[in-house]
């Protein structure tokens, strides 16, 4: 076979592979532990991110030895603890400690600093809307410097708030995370509980949080999401010409933070999920989450594909040159 193209086919191998080779979206590491910076479109955790059975026990326990959440929030936000301890007493597996306004640390449990001390009722103006609650904010982060997670939880505000307040919670909570890199803020969405004019100005807030969340890769905790969605079916409300997402009517209820004990519990099985992508796991196939280069083998091992490819295209390049130098010597 002429010189030309013998080249030409193993370029044409090089071209296929550089093509088809993933760009790994799992990204460097902070400082603490295992907590990842950012994802490459923002790591969003909603309805599709509650099967506690897709979570891998090694990263349950990694994110309970490399996860310590300070969480601020008022009753709304009581879901997820409530959440969280309904869990835990089904499945020892999911253990986690809450400290009311310290950070508990016991072995094999998730840790959570809960409130912002001195206060245990978090507000808008005792985390991130005055100066004087970011400055709380920071102040429990220099007190606990073990804390990898930071998250404030809406009440009711956004069914009210205009654009430019809503703003106002975006650019505070990239102020703290500029003063503190080795820190994940987790930003949320508002429940789902408003219909009518208040339900379309918390729906379009909603939306204002997420897009951000999605250009600026951030960590979201979508809220509004969790609430409208049950057994795989999304509740909405029509406003104009519009669709409005709504709490489920399986959640109609008062059993904890004005809702179910079901809806706690989703919102937990969603926590779970994030704290262990928190702690470095790659969720498969999840929309709204960062993609996996894995893929597992019908006997059940794991097999990493961008090595793979990587790999291979490393061979083509060296087979070039050999053949390049091989020709060149003759």
């Amino acid at each position: 076979m002429p010189r030309q193209a013998d080249l030409a086919i193993l370029f044409s191998i090089f071209l296929l592979l550089l093509q088809v080779c993933p760009v790994s979206s799992e990204v460097p590491c902070a400082t603490s532990g295992r907590v990842p910076a950012h994802w490459s479109g923002g790591l969003i955790i909603d309805h599709t991110c509650t099967d506690l059975n897709a979570i891998p026990a090694e990263w349950i326990e990694a994110a309970k030895s490399d996860v310590k959440v300070h969480y601020a929030h008022t009753s709304h936000g009581g879901q997820i603890t409530t959440g969280l301890d309904l869990i835990e007493d089904s499945n020892s597996t999911f253990s986690q400690v809450q400290g009311d306004r310290y950070l508990p640390i016991e072995s094999g449990a998730l840790s959570m600093l809960d409130g912002n001390p001195p206060e245990s009722y978090i507000t808008p103006d005792l985390y991130w809307e005055t100066s004087d609650g970011l400055a709380t904010t920071q102040n429990t982060l220099d007190e606990n410097p073990t804390l990898t997670v930071s998250i404030w939880s809406w009440c009711t505000q956004l069914y009210w708030y205009g654009e430019a307040e809503t703003q106002s919670y975006l650019d505070a909570m990239s102020s703290l995370e500029t003063a503190n890199p080795n820190v994940i803020f987790v930003y949320m969405t508002c429940n789902a509980q408003s219909t009518g004019d208040e339900g379309y100005n918390r729906w379009l807030r909603n939306e204002q949080i997420r897009q951000y969340c999605m250009t600026n890769d951030k960590v979201l905790f979508d809220f509004e999401d969790l609430d409208a969605w049950s057994d795989g079916e999304q509740s909405t409300y029509v406003y104009g010409d519009y669709y409005i997402p709504v709490e489920h009517e399986d959640f109609h209820g008062d059993q904890a933070g004005h809702t179910t004990y079901t809806s706690c519990e989703q919102k937990g099985r969603a926590f779970w999920w994030m704290v262990a992508a928190l702690s470095g796991w790659v969720p498969q196939n999840t929309d709204g989450t960062t993609s996996s280069t894995t893929t597992t083998t019908p006997d059940g091992s794991i097999l990493d594909t961008s090595f793979l490819l990587t790999t291979g295209l490393a061979l083509t390049v060296v087979l070039i040159a050999a053949v390049a130098f091989k020709y060149h010597r003759s």
